[in-house]
Order: C-alpha cells, then structure tokens, then sequence
C-alpha cells in the first residue's frame, strides 16, 4: 500500500526537505564518485578507441611504405616509328622493376569461329525441336524453324542484361543452301562454349561432333576391341540424315567410319592416350541416335557410348619428371614408393614421408591433396590419390585424369579438352619436417581448340621471347606489367619502360609522417593532467615503440643506413618532419637503398610490427586496456546500481520515520485539544 505523506502539516516542520538534502549528502558521499569514475572510464575508452583509428592509419601507412617500389611505377609506351600507332599500352604493379623490355607485337586475338553444318535450303523448316546453350543461354528449336530462324534466336539471345556475345550468321553456299556461322564479339581465343541440350541440336546443326567411348583398337572388330562377350545384333543407326548398318562382331571403329563417309556424313577415328596405352573414338559430324523402335539399333548405340563432343578440341596434358625404380629403370606401377627416383637420383621416401601434390585445375581452381607413405605402397597407391573421386583429381567440377606411361612419367590430363591452366607439382615432406621437390613438370600437349576456324591467340616477342595468349591482356610478359595489345605490327619494335613513380614516392613518405604526427600530437595532448589518458604508462610504451622503430637501421645500406640521413627527422616537439629536397635526391640516386630502408627489413616492418602490436585483437595493449576498462566499468555501475539501492531504501526509512512522528503529533494535538475543551467546561459549569 502506498501512503502519501504531506510534509509538516502536524509538526509544522518541512521534513521532506529534510529527508532530501540528507540522501543529496549520502549521494554525494557515496554515488557520485562511482558515477564520476564511470565517466571518466568512458572518457578512456572514447580516447582508446581515437588513439586505435590514428594507430591503424599509421599501419597503413607503414604497409604501403613497405612495399616493393614504394610509391609504385610508371610506364612509358612509345607509339610506332613506322607508322605512329599505337601498338599497346601498359600498367604496373609493384611488383615491378624498373628496366627496358623490347616489344613486338606480331598477332593480336582474334574472335573465335564455328561453323555449323551445311543444309540444302536455309529457309525451309528443319523439323528439329530441342535444344543447346550458347555460353550458359539456353537456344529452344522448334520444328518449324528454318535455319534462318535459328540464326535470329542466336542472335535474339546476344542482347540484353547478359548477352551471350556469340552472333550467328549464314554463309551461302548456293542459291538455297548454307551454313551457320557462329563468331565471338570478344578477342579470346576461347569465347564460344557450347553445350548441347535435348534432342542433340547442336550436333544436328553440325556445331558438335558426336564421339563414342575409348576402345582399345581401331582396326579390331569393336565387341573384340571392347572385350565384349554379348553383343547387339546388327543393326541400322541414324547417323545426321543419313542411316547406315552396324555389325559390331565385324565391325572396327575404322570400318564404321569408311561407311558413314560412303554414306554421305563425315566421321573419323582419332586417337587419345588412355593411362599408358593409347585408344580410340569415333568421330562423327552431326547427331547419332537409334532407329525409332529397334532395340537392336538402341544397344548398338549404347554400347559405342554415343555422347555429345567437342568442336575438335585438344585436352591440355602434364606431365612429370622421369621416375625411376630402384634398378635405374623407368618406374611402373607395382615400383615400391620407398623405392623411387627421379632420373635415376633416389628420392630417399621412407614410410611416414608425405607426398604433396599442389596444382590448378583447368578452371584455374586450385588443387591440394597428398598422401603419407605407408609400408608396401607403390607408384599405383600414388596414381589412386591423384585419381581419388572425393579429394583428388576426379573430384570437382573440372576432372582431370592421373596415368603412369610406359616412359616411368605421369601423366595428368584435362578430361576437358581446349584452353586450360591445368598444372601441377610434387613434392616431399620428411617426417623430420625437412622438404624436397620430386623434379619439375612440364606441359607436354597445351590445350587448344580446333573449330573450323579458331580464334587467333596473341602473339608477342618480349626480349626475344615468344609469349602467346588467348587474350589481348597479357599480364605475364614483363614482371608486374599488363600489356593491353591494340594493333599487331611485324617488324616494329618498341621500348616498353617501366619507372619508379617518384611523387607517389614522395606523397607515401609524407602520409607516413604525417600518420606519426597525429598519434605524437594525441599524445601530447594526452600529457594534459586533465585527459582521459594522463599519466597512462601503457600508452607512453606504444608511443615509445612507434618512436623507437624510427631508430630502425640498414646496415648494408652504404649511403641511406637510417632515416636522418634520408630526410626524416625529429623535431624538438617530437614531430616527424621531411626534407623533400633530401628524399627526392634519395629517389633519384639510390632508390633500392631507400627501398631497403623503409622495405621488410628497414622502417616499414619496424613500424607493422609496432602497430600490430598495438592493435591486436584480444592481445594486444589497446584491446587489452579496452578490456580492462570494460570490466572496471562493470564493477563500477554494479557498485553504483548497490548504492542507488541503498539511498532508495534510506530514504524510505526516513520518510517513515516523519511519518510516524507526524501521526504523534497529530494525536498529541488532538489529545490538547480535548483536555482544553474539558478544562472549559469545567470552568464555565463553576460559575
């Protein structure tokens, strides 16, 4: 129940007054310290977290400071001599150096090109229905569309958010008859990925050719060549618009082919390495597929494994260093791991050893995957871990194959054929922790593509060296410079220079010293006995390292050892000043000194490791003192929170203390009051 009390209507004192300025003064005594060191708590961690941001500028600083170059580099890029054009551009890294290289641009890319198959009349139905995809764009045919219809769709689906960038066109071949074309908008040498869709479309349209499955002949008859102990009867297939007969008994891939070709189609037998044998597939433009309600012609094409295939592209392929067995001789697959070499030289595997395979994938995903050597593994457990569905090449969305030939190399190849950044390297890691490389690898056939007209790769001479590219970008010529081919001229030859970029140089410098002026200057004003961090020992040690890595020396420099003699240099405030004149000079005659000096092993490590130190989280001294505040604060709003509490419950005691003498008084009153009246009674009835 709640009792409302009016101040002194009895007592006629004014006690509520009373009661306030008596928990003013216990608050006074017991509160408002604790609230005051609160505040200044948060003071603490606002100049913390200031100090932190100029910390973390003053990092940057340094990393930049630090880099190769400095301030970076600059190219100069002359146009022809011959004939004034501009022949390429260029940008640097810092991983540039500066230097002279002799470009001459032979070849530029060229937009890649397929040609599709020839039909009597362009504009005549094709009674197709299906479909494929143009670079991830599904193209949908219908039976009534003509070839000139297609073309149109292709060329529909080239616009828009998310062209295709593949037009099509027509090429005549006769008053009615042509062939569709189709040509990247891009210069890569690469720019046309087809994938065919239901009804086989693409290989009916002559853009795909169609494959069988690796056999190991292509003169046996193919269920001999396949191992076969069943086989279909023969049969018819429809082969493109034309039908022929299979008799697989009878029958090799070769045969196969020479009847297609009677026929009227195209098709032929092409060979690939499989493990360390070479096999076989047919070839075939345009779609196969079975007689409608024959399962004889069905299984026949089943077992030929008719898919899909490739506008004539080649899978990049890897390889090893020669791998030898104990005796000298080429490895194979039962040649104990313990045992191998590398050209004759033992490689000195013992069991607990690692084997680590690093590498790029096709797709240029990377690849990691190993195995520790057990007792009784061989060569073949190796070829297992490359080939390993889950974790090794097999896995992902670009397989790969691993095989070891009969030469004692393996062999890694893009189960994708065409351009491909497939690679891929050995190493060993001894149980001892010590490590080895097992030889060098080597692209023993680069992927590429061989479409009825491919697409030009760029072709340059850098130094005399031959680089060739899928791309007009080429960003490996030079180190640390992209090279944007514009216009191929033979003969010519121009100065690519790459320069140190001296005003960025300069500009990284000042912002350095600027950065460490802003923390010196907060610390100054931190020294204020007024400020959050006055007296603050913690702060005067990460100023002091700060101070202390300007004192970083180079020794082998000979000119440039430390920074005063390079332009920087404290003032009598402790403020970081720079002599332009000095370090431009530096720049100019000895810019490897100076990049020694605020480099890995100078100023510029000297300063990522203070302010790391500084600024680490959990450990280091700002999130440390940050941690320590938050706690303190804690402790302090819990005891501030205790005695608000204790106040709250004094004041009701007082309150209830003048409450209940009012109630006395009030009775006391009231008690007078009667007596008097009884007294006047009394008096009047007397007389």
């Amino acid at each position: 129940m709640t009792t409302i009390n009016f101040s002194g209507l009895s007592s006629s004192i004014q006690w509520g007054d009373v009661v306030d300025s008596t928990i003013k003064a216990m608050e006074a005594r017991s509160v408002q310290p604790l609230t005051t060191q609160i505040e200044r708590r948060a003071a603490q961690k606002a100049a913390w977290n200031t100090f932190r941001t100029l910390v973390d500028n003053l990092n940057s600083s340094a990393l930049a400071l630090r880099r190769p170059g400095i301030g970076g580099f600059t190219t100069m890029v002359p146009t022809s001599p011959a004939t004034g054009r501009a022949l390429l551009t260029a940008t640097a890294n810092s991983a540039a150096t500066p230097g002279k290289s002799r470009v001459e641009v032979l070849q530029l890319a060229d937009a890649a090109k397929l040609s599709g198959g020839s039909v009597a009349d362009v504009n005549a139905a094709r009674n197709l229905t299906g479909a494929f995809s143009i670079n991830g764009t599904q193209i949908a045919i219908d039976p009534a569309d003509s070839l000139r219809a297609i073309q149109a769709k292709i060329n529909s689906a080239n616009s828009g958010a998310t062209p295709t960038g593949v037009t099509a066109s027509i090429v005549s071949e006769g008053p009615t008859a042509g062939r569709l074309v189709l040509t990247s908008t891009s210069g890569s040498a690469n720019a046309i990925q087809l994938t065919d869709g239901t009804g086989g479309m693409a290989r009916e349209l002559g853009l795909l050719d169609t494959r069988s499955k690796p056999i190991s002949s292509a003169v046996q008859s193919v269920a001999a060549a396949m191992g076969m102990s069943v086989w279909p009867q023969p049969a018819q297939i429809r082969v493109g618009s034309t039908v022929i007969t299979a008799d697989l008994s009878t029958d090799s891939l070769a045969a196969i082919a020479a009847r297609i070709n009677a026929a009227g189609g195209a098709a032929s037998v092409e060979s690939e390495q499989y493990g360390s044998e070479t096999r076989f597939r047919l070839a075939v433009d345009g779609n196969v597929s079975a007689m409608d309600g024959d399962a004889d012609s069905a299984d026949i094409v089943a077992a030929l494994g008719f898919a899909a295939g490739q506008p004539g592209r080649v899978p990049q392929t890897v390889q090893s260093p020669l791998l030898t067995s104990a005796g000298g001789g080429a490895a194979t697959a039962a040649t104990a791991l313990t045992a191998l070499g590398v050209d004759g030289t033992p490689t000195g595997l013992a069991a607990g050893d690692a084997i680590n395979i690093r590498g790029v994938r096709g797709d240029g995903t990377s690849v990691n995957f190993g195995l520790i050597v057990q007792p009784g593994d061989t060569v073949q457990t190796l070829l297992e871990r490359f080939n390993d569905p889950v974790t090794g090449l097999k896995s992902g969305a670009r397989t790969a194959t691993a095989s070891l030939g009969p030469d004692g190399r393996i062999r890694v190849t893009d189960d994708t054929g065409g351009p491909s950044k497939l690679s891929f390297s050995m190493s060993i890691t001894r149980a001892d922790g010590s490590t080895a490389p097992i030889g060098s690898t080597t692209v023993s056939v680069a992927g590429r593509s061989r479409a009825l007209q491919e697409g030009k790769q760029a072709i340059v001479l850098v130094d005399g060296r031959e680089v060739r590219r899928a791309s007009n970008t080429i960003s490996d010529a030079i180190a640390g410079v992209t090279l944007n081919l514009t216009n191929a001229e033979p003969g010519t030859t121009i100065d690519v220079t790459v320069d140190r970029d001296r005003a960025t140089a300069e500009d990284t410098i000042q912002k350095f010293a600027d950065a460490f002026n802003a923390i010196r200057r907060f610390f100054d004003e931190q020294r204020q006995p007024d400020s959050p961090l006055y007296a603050n020992s913690s702060l005067r040690r990460v100023v002091d390292s700060f101070t202390d890595a300007l004192r970083t020396s180079v020794s082998t420099n000979a000119t440039y050892r430390s920074l005063a003699v390079s332009g920087l240099a404290l003032d009598r405030n402790g403020l970081l000043t720079v002599n332009k004149d000095t370090v431009s000079k530096a720049l100019a005659e000895k810019p490897e000194e100076l990049e020694a000096l605020f480099g890995f092993s100078g100023v510029g490590t000297a300063f990522v490791t203070a302010t790391d130190n500084a600024t680490r989280f959990s450990t280091g001294t700002i999130a440390t003192q940050l941690t320590s505040i938050d706690s303190s604060t804690l402790t302090l709003r819990r005891r501030e929170g205790e005695a608000r509490s204790r106040l709250d419950v004094r004041r009701e005691q007082l309150v209830q203390q003048y409450t209940r003498m009012e109630e006395v008084v009030s009775r006391l009153r009231a008690q007078s009051s009667s007596l008097l009246g009884s007294l006047g009674a009394l008096q009047t009835k007397d007389r």
